[in-house]
């Protein structure tokens, strides 16, 4: 991989993305595409009056046809593809079939009771986020076979096996809950492409545009009392997408986000199916926002108490410019979504842009789009129980960190306020195209007001990693070292910076290990790197990363915070589940225990520290072959994967335990390394690569989508194995 490639560091999108850009806001402009341009950033006025007013300047529509108007005066009225259910541009609402089944000579004979178990990393004490595995410390639930099933399964060492099955038919499941005896599954549906010939015809003739329709999300409840037998006690199923869910106590709490649109005249409305005929929501009850969006969707917060079955569903609508990432308290969920502004930026007769070691130079272009602001949009429901409340909405300066799995620790609600981290883009700069990148906090009330904040902080770096634990935010940002930063948020109205940290490489993700100790999982840096070779600010060759780090920091002191410990693993392109999926870490100070997934990858045999690794390279393997590339610019083969376990305490740091793998072919890939370049599943099979584990008692259980494996925590020693199929 001899390539210049840029590690989350710069926006420069290059003359291609220009040209996507320029088509995209094209067909925006004339089909009401996804909401990715707001023209201003704060709402504007509405030519619409409806009477009813709520919080923050939301409103609900008076009418059908109030609704109907303000759509129709959008340029939503063009999209002829919103619709699930009615339309004839799209087939009926597509609802899963759960098909229980149980394993050959199943019983619920087994299970050893424990209170000594795992569960799932949350961000939020009492509010649980769905996974893909959860215990009780007796049975495992876990969905497997490409998510298209859930298995219940006895945890018991000496008789591990699958005691019932639910499969779901051409569904997709996004996540389990287990409350106590019942079993919530959430899932999603989608609606098939259809092509939408108007804009094939005008603006790519002879290419197919495919449009994807709007799914249904579906929430399944079980009771599974009878482990072999499991039986559904309630479920119901919505028109649109997953965005995510979350449970408090007895409810779950599930958002859904579907295109709001008219289809022939008919207005597009979110449909509930509880029983045999769907039902629409009611358009009064539909809160919407005073902004200038060409498109809309209704976002709905359904709220199910899974363990009263005649308990009715409870729903919010609201519609927006659409739905991106979450956060939730106990008291309260938090929708944000993304708005850009874009400006027309002015040719010159030629333009000079980076490539490679030097530039290119490129005609001008007639018309030149590129973003002069980009905010985030946050709505309030205030939850509590079954009622479902709008309650604020508000906006600010910068986009929101990473996908939906790590931005929601960029978000954070304590003593009634709302703390936000965002990165901006100054576009005051010589660039044609990207911006300077800068990292905001913002203190919100509870009207969704600011009231404090603290913005451009380290003007040029990158944001990497954001974590809250009471008046303290930690931040991690990058340039060519890591600086973790400290910020005082004690007194909301005046927030400030108390000390950083400067070290080589950077953290992805931070966990609180205790009070006053954090853990950092990210990349390890050469520091070294030839500035010359940057382009863009912020950026850096790949040649700069190394190895997966893993880092203890000590902030006792807060204004001098120390990393006391760290351990790097493997080489350049070696990574972890755990940075893009936090519910992938397993980690129990109680027991000084760490488990982090690793896909390691290895320059040679004599780099990083394989070889200091308990039962990870065989006795006599053979040395990998010497690399291909040059050695600044060499990149690692992968050779393993399965989960490294720690020991973490404040005395003697990290200290590697030992390592635990599914793949059958383990020893023969780190004998012959060179095979992990082989494009084949004979000696790479991705469904062997482990996503999660858990610990009940002195056992660890690793899954993957095909297996269950248990081994001892003492020495690592295979225990049993349950396959999944």
């Amino acid at each position: 991989m001899v390539q210049k490639e840029v590690a989350k560091k710069t926006r420069n999108y290059g003359i291609i993305g220009a040209l996507l850009a320029i088509l995209l806001v094209a067909m925006i402009y004339s089909y009401g595409g996804s909401s990715i341009i707001s023209p201003n950033p704060s709402p504007a006025p509405s030519t619409q009056t409806p009477s009813t007013q709520t919080g923050n300047s939301m409103k609900t529509f008076t009418s059908y046809n109030d609704l109907r108007n303000f759509l129709n005066s959008t340029n939503t009225s063009n999209n002829p593809n919103y619709n699930v259910g009615t339309s004839s541009n799209s087939p009926p609402m597509a609802v899963p079939v759960p098909v229980p089944s149980t394993a050959p000579a199943a019983s619920t004979a087994g299970g050893s009771t424990t209170n000594d178990f795992s569960t799932t990393n949350i961000q939020v004490a009492g509010v649980d986020e769905a996974d893909t595995v959860k215990t009780d410390g007796s049975y495992i639930y876990v969905i497997g076979n490409n998510s298209q099933a859930v298995y219940i399964l006895d945890a018991n060492p000496q008789t591990a096996r699958v005691l019932g099955k639910i499969s779901f038919n051409d569904a997709q499941l996004s996540g389990i809950y287990l409350n106590g005896d019942k079993l919530a599954v959430v899932g999603n549906q989608y609606v098939s492409y259809y092509v939408d010939s108007k804009v094939v015809g005008e603006y790519a003739p002879g290419v197919a545009m495919p449009y994807w329709n709007s799914g249904a999300t579906f929430v399944y409840v079980y009771d599974v009392t009878n482990k072999a037998d499991p039986t559904l006690s309630r479920n119901f199923t919505i028109s649109g997408n997953y965005v995510n869910s979350r449970m408090i106590g007895n409810y779950l709490y599930d958002i859904v986000t579907q295109n709001a649109g008219l289809v022939s005249g008919t207005v597009v409305l979110p449909e509930v199916l509880s029983g045999p005929q769907p039902s629409p929501v009611d358009p009064t009850t539909i809160h919407y926002a005073n902004t200038s969006d060409t498109s809309y969707s209704y976002t709905t917060i359904l709220g199910l108490d899974v363990l009263n079955d005649a308990a009715q569903t409870t729903n919010v609508t609201i519609m927006m410019g659409g739905a991106g990432n979450i956060y939730v308290s106990q008291s309260n969920i938090y929708v944000t979504y993304p708005v850009e502004n874009y400006e027309n930026v002015p040719q010159p007769s030629t333009t000079q842009i980076p490539a490679g070691n030097g530039t290119m130079t490129i005609m001008p272009m007639p018309l030149v789009f590129r973003p002069s602001w980009q905010g985030t949009a946050i709505y309030r429901i205030q939850v509590s129980g079954a009622s479902l409340t709008f309650a604020a909405n508000g906006n600010v300066t910068g986009g929101l960190l990473g996908d939906s799995s790590t931005s929601q620790y960029s978000m954070d609600e304590y003593n009634g306020n709302f703390r936000i981290v965002t990165t901006s883009y100054d576009y005051n700069s010589t660039s044609w195209w990207s911006g300077v990148p800068q990292t905001n906090l913002y203190v919100l009330n509870s009207d969704l007001q600011v009231v404090g904040k603290i913005e451009n902080l380290a003007s040029g770096e990158t944001l990497h990693a954001t974590r809250f634990m009471g008046d303290r935010c930690y931040l991690v940002t990058f340039q060519q070292v890591d600086p973790l930063f400290v910020l005082d948020l004690s007194q909301p109205t005046n927030p400030q910076v108390l000390g950083n940290l400067t070290i080589p490489g950077y953290s992805d993700f931070l966990q609180p290990y205790d009070a006053t100790h954090l853990i950092g999982i990210g990349q390890d840096v050469n520091a070294s790197i030839d500035a010359a070779k940057v382009h863009e600010p912020g950026a850096v060759y790949y040649t700069a990363i190394l190895g997966l780090k893993v880092s203890l920091f000590d902030v006792t002191d807060v204004a001098n915070p120390k990393e006391i410990s760290n351990y790097v693993i493997g080489d350049r392109g070696t990574t972890s589940e755990a940075l893009s999926d936090p519910k992938a870490l397993l980690l129990d100070p109680s027991r000084n225990l760490l488990v982090l997934p690793v896909d390691l990858y290895l320059v040679s045999n004599t780099s990083a520290n394989p070889s200091n690794t308990p039962g990870l390279v065989p006795p006599n393997a053979e040395p990998m072959p010497a690399p291909m590339l040059p050695s600044d610019t060499a990149y690692g083969q992968f050779v393993w994967q399965g989960v490294y376990v720690f020991n973490v305490d404040l005395t003697n740091g990290l200290t590697l335990r030992g390592n635990v793998t599914q793949l059958d072919n383990a020893s023969a890939l780190l004998a012959n390394q060179s095979l992990g370049f082989m494009n084949s599943y004979q000696w790479i099979n991705n469904n062997q690569f482990i996503t999660r584990s858990l610990y009940i008692g002195n056992v660890l259980y690793t899954f993957s989508d095909t297996k269950v494996q248990l081994n001892s925590l003492d020495d690592f020693s295979l225990i049993a194995q349950i396959n999944l199929n």
